[in-house]
């Protein structure tokens, strides 16, 4: 059972209640509980935070396909990063994954896993280069770093280059999507 259904059910809360909380339509809702869509970065979000945590960015897009794509929105491994500076490559991944996911043409083939691993690895040395050079860290960083690799690998992707706001906003998505989990992971061992 989808845990978004699980947890519906858990609490008692209709679909069309949970829908309006999370500013979703029931409609949107059921395809993602049925697996025929993965829910955008921003709405994941906020069925997360809706949830207490509930139900998990694991969990909304472990083996969710998206009509047959494979890669692309699948949450896997999102385990605690070194804290002050590291970061976790298999989470860099996961984020670019499912941003890219969401903003590349539908009519174009999806990146391969291999191109999203090599740019997650981008991603990765781009940050600690900066890093190393400057005393800047953290969020704003990373969406720094991150930024060129979606636009190469959105270009590489898409019949025409994104435009510049949809870059700044897949970035920041990305962005809020790795420490967002990162987080969790951080409250869930220091609870343990």
């Amino acid at each position: 059972m989808h845990p978004l259904k699980a947890y519906l059910r858990d609490v008692g809360e209709p679909i069309q209640a949970f829908g309006a909380r999370v500013s979703a339509s029931r409609q949107t809702l059921y395809r993602i509980i049925g697996g025929a869509q993965a829910p955008k970065p921003a709405l994941a979000r906020r069925i997360v935070e809706a949830t207490g945590g509930a139900v998990t960015f694991e969990a909304l897009y472990q083996g969710s396909s998206g009509g047959g794509k494979t890669g692309g929105g699948e949450v896997v491994g999102l385990n605690a990063g070194e804290a002050g500076g590291g970061l976790n490559t298999e989470r860099v991944r996961v984020a670019l994954a499912i941003v890219v996911d969401h903003l590349a043409a539908k009519d174009k083939p999806e990146p391969p896993d291999a191109a999203v691993t090599i740019a997650a690895e981008a991603v990765v040395n781009t940050y600690m280069a900066l890093s190393t050079v400057t005393t800047r860290q953290g969020p704003e960083r990373f969406c720094q770093a991150l930024r060129p690799v979606l636009e190469e690998i959105l270009r590489e992707y898409s019949a025409s280059p994104p435009p510049p706001a949809a870059l700044d906003r897949g970035a920041e998505l990305a962005t809020q999507i790795y420490f967002q989990s990162w987080n969790q992971d951080q409250t869930e061992t220091s609870a343990g």
